[in-house]
C-alpha cells in the first residue's frame, strides 16, 4: 500500500526534472535570433504554474514601439511616423526592418487587429481605384436612402407641426366675401365668420333719425353711429355676441327698437350701442370692408 501512494508522485517528479533538464539542454544550444523581441530571455521554470505562465513581455520596448514590437525585431524596427501612405508600396526608407527582411515569410504573417499603426503603414493598399459605375450605384443608393429617411422625419414631424393650429376650414374662413342680396328695411342677416355669428341688419330711416338725436352722455360707452359705421350708412355689421356672459342678442327686439339679450336684459339700439342693462359695452364691429353696395368683404 506504501508503494501505492508514494509510486505516482516519484513518477512525476522524475518526469517534471528530466523537463527540465532538456529544456535547459535547449536553451544552452538555443541561436540568439530566435529569441522573442517582446518577452525576457526563457528562464529555467521551478514550478508547473510558472510553466502555464505566458512570457513576460519587454515592456520597455513596448513603451518604445508600441504594439508594433510584438511583430518586429527590437533590433531593426524603425516605425514611420509620416501619414501620407504611397499605393501598394511600403514607406520609404531603410529596407532594414521590413517584414520581408526579418526571416518570415509575409505570407504566413498575421498580424493582431489591435495593431493600428502596422495596418495604416504597412498593409499593401489596391492600386485600383474603384469603378466609376460602382460610385454611381453607390451615389443612387446613397441619395435613395436619404430621400426616405427625410420624407420619414417629414411624416413624424408634421403632426407635430399641426398641434395646436386651427382646422384649415377656419383658416380659410378667416377673411371672406359676402354676397348681400337686396334687402327690405329692419331685415336681419346672420354669417359665420371665424366661428362667430355675424348680424348684417338694414336699419329704417326712422331708426336713423333716432340714433342721429342720441346724445353721447345717454351711452354707457359713447361712440356715434357714424364712427361703427362709415361707409354703408344704413346697415349694421356686428358680432352677435352679448358683451356681458356672451349670449346671442335678438334683433328688432328690445326698448330702443335695435338688439335685445334676453339673458340678462341688456338692450341695444339700432347702432348695436348698449343702453340699458348689465352689458358693460356696445356689441363689437367686425373688421369689413364694402367693395360694392351688395358684396361685403370680412377680416383684415
Amino acid at each position: 500500500q506504501f508503494l501505492y501512494f508514494i509510486e505516482p508522485t516519484m513518477l512525476r517528479r522524475g518526469a517534471f526534472a528530466a523537463t527540465s533538464l532538456a529544456r535547459m539542454s535547449l536553451l544552452g544550444l538555443q541561436p540568439e535570433c530566435v529569441s522573442t523581441p517582446v518577452t525576457t530571455n526563457d528562464q529555467v521554470v521551478s514550478s508547473m504554474a510558472e510553466e502555464a505562465l505566458p512570457p513576460q513581455k519587454q515592456t520597455q520596448m513596448v513603451q518604445k514601439y508600441g504594439n508594433y514590437a510584438k511583430y518586429a525585431n527590437p533590433a531593426f524596427t524603425k516605425v514611420d511616423t509620416t501619414e501620407e501612405i504611397v499605393l501598394n508600396q511600403y514607406p520609404e526608407g531603410p529596407l532594414e526592418g521590413r517584414l520581408e527582411n526579418t526571416g518570415h515569410d509575409p505570407a504566413n504573417y498575421k498580424a493582431s487587429y489591435l495593431d493600428e499603426a502596422f495596418f495604416r503603414k504597412h498593409v499593401l493598399k489596391p492600386a485600383s481605384k474603384t469603378p466609376e459605375g460602382n460610385e454611381i450605384v453607390d451615389w443612387c443608393v446613397n441619395a435613395l436612402i436619404m430621400g426616405l429617411f427625410v420624407a420619414g422625419a417629414r411624416h413624424l414631424l408634421l403632426p407635430i407641426w399641426w398641434v395646436g393650429q386651427p382646422k384649415l376650414t377656419m383658416v380659410y374662413m378667416s377673411n371672406m366675401e359676402v354676397e348681400i342680396p337686396e334687402m327690405v328695411d329692419k331685415e336681419n342677416k346672420t354669417i359665420v365668420w371665424r366661428g362667430k355669428p355675424i348680424y348684417v341688419y338694414k336699419r329704417s330711416e326712422a331708426q336713423m333719425k333716432a340714433l342721429e338725436e342720441t346724445p353721447l352722455s345717454a351711452l354707457k360707452d359713447p361712440e356715434t353711429d357714424e364712427q361703427r359705421f362709415p361707409e354703408q350708412r344704413r346697415f349694421a355689421v356686428v358680432i352677435a355676441i352679448c358683451t356681458h356672459l356672451g349670449c346671442v342678442p335678438a334683433a328688432n327686439e328690445g326698448a330702443f327698437n335695435g338688439f335685445f339679450c334676453p339673458c340678462h336684459g341688456s338692450h341695444y339700439d339700432a347702432s348695436a350701442r348698449i343702453r340699458v342693462g348689465p352689458a358693460p359695452l356696445n356689441l363689437e364691429v367686425p373688421p369689413n370692408k364694402w367693395i360694392d353696395e351688395n358684396t361685403l368683404y370680412l377680416g383684415n
